[in-house]
């Protein structure tokens, strides 16, 4: 992402331009499924978790050495990592309420997660580790009223301090960014000393092969990237608690084989799992990824996936 940085100026940019593309979470009734070994042993949101809220896949958490796919509902915690593909992205929320969005090719570590909920309060500290791709933090309205947080990103030349607050960030090869849309954000960099962005639009670069350069303003075009960079993409594979609509890769004619099709969706990073079912006196086995938001986003990953070997699916509304 090409990034350009303008001397500070102060400007401010209204609420609605920063958050016209907010994405939304239907909740609707559950789907019922017979989930493969690999995904039964996934873990639920606890107090001292992260929760996914929704996935554009394919996304992948990484815990004791096994890369699991990520569906909604799923929990992330210390020592875990979270991983997107090309083209995904990834919406999680705190344990104190705050969101999280992830997006394409972006790779998160939980390093450090405590969660106090005494006091009337969720009070949260944590350590994250941004290894590479792009970042969104937006503290809720109901997040202020009722959490604390003491959270650090740590990025290749910086870490940010984060304790209610709007801000995107990212890290590559090349360089280090960060833009404030809300609130403040103390960054203790590795070579320009402490720092803070304290005024929406205020923005951080730090570009390895050139000299450091001060803290700028972002462009209404850079706010425009740095806001996509992270957003679900309706209808482009994505996956919400309750989501009704289904891929059904394939039927079966037995569970070895739609076992074998399930791992294969499973690798790719799709949560694959089977349902065995009688269809006029035969017993056959429906292997499915479950939990689309819409008939669109079910379909968009059919089309991903109809390459893979033993693949003829359809796409279907759960009752």
């Amino acid at each position: 992402m090409a990034l350009h940085i303008t001397p500070m100026t102060g400007r401010r940019m209204k609420r609605r331009t920063l958050f016209a593309n907010g994405f939304g979470v239907a909740v609707a009734a559950g789907l019922s499924a017979t989930a493969l070994p690999a995904l039964a042993a996934r873990s639920r949101p606890g107090i001292n978790t992260l929760t996914v809220e929704a996935v554009q896949m394919p996304a992948w958490i990484n815990k004791a050495g096994q890369r699991v796919p990520l569906s909604p509902g799923d929990a992330v915690t210390t020592a875990q990592e979270v991983e997107t593909a090309p083209g995904a992205a990834l919406v999680l929320k705190m344990p104190e309420g705050s969101i999280v969005r992830l997006g394409e090719k972006t790779r998160l570590g939980v390093q450090r997660l405590e969660v106090d909920p005494s006091g009337g309060y969720t009070a949260v500290r944590s350590e994250l580790k941004l290894f590479n791709g792009f970042f969104r933090f937006a503290t809720t309205a109901v997040a202020k009223a009722v959490g604390q947080r003491e959270i650090d990103l740590n990025l290749r030349t910086a870490t940010i301090g984060i304790r209610g607050t709007d801000f995107w960030s990212m890290t590559d090869e090349q360089h280090d960014a960060t833009c404030l849309f809300e609130g403040k954000v103390d960054l203790a960099t590795r070579d320009q000393g402490a720092l803070t962005l304290d005024k929406p639009t205020a923005f951080w670069a730090r570009f390895f092969d050139r000299p450091v350069q001060p803290v700028g303003n972002a462009t209404p075009d850079e706010l425009n990237k740095f806001l996509k960079s992270t957003e679900i993409q309706p209808g482009k594979g994505v996956a919400v608690a309750g989501g009704r609509w289904r891929v059904v890769a394939a039927t079966a004619p037995t569970a070895s084989a739609a076992a074998e099709l399930a791992a294969m969706l499973q690798a790719q990073g799709y949560p694959a799992v089977v349902r065995s079912k009688t269809i006029a006196g035969k017993l056959v086995h429906e292997v499915r990824v479950n939990g689309f938001a819409t008939r669109d986003d079910a379909a968009a990953i059919l089309e991903k996936v109809t390459a893979m070997n033993g693949v003829n699916g359809r796409v279907a509304l759960s009752a």
